[in-house]
């Protein structure tokens, strides 16, 4: 896409999966790693969009889809597990 990430750092976040700073640095859950391969393409091609496209405007998807094409399934995953991905706590 003509851009490239400044830094890329895992969080232990636990209402968002990834996000993109206008710097370019990318943050993401660590609780990613427990989703499906295709799942962690699909945010790691969300947050990668977002170095182009900081927004979630229709370039922005036509992006996301081009560098991940099963994203609605990918979505769709999210929507019914991510939940318990979130509700992980380790002590």
């Amino acid at each position: 896409i003509g851009k490239r990430a400044k830094a890329i750092r895992y969080k232990d976040t636990s209402s968002r999966w990834g996000s993109c700073t206008s710097e370019g640095n990318l943050s993401f859950s660590w609780r990613i790693m427990m989703a499906p391969p295709a799942v962690i393409n699909y945010l790691v091609a969300h947050e990668v969009a977002h170095l182009k496209e900081m927004n979630h405007g229709p370039k922005f998807w036509k992006l996301c889809e081009k560098l991940c094409p099963d994203t609605d399934r990918c979505k769709d995953w999210l929507k019914r597990n991510g939940g318990a991905l979130q509700a992980i706590v380790f002590e």
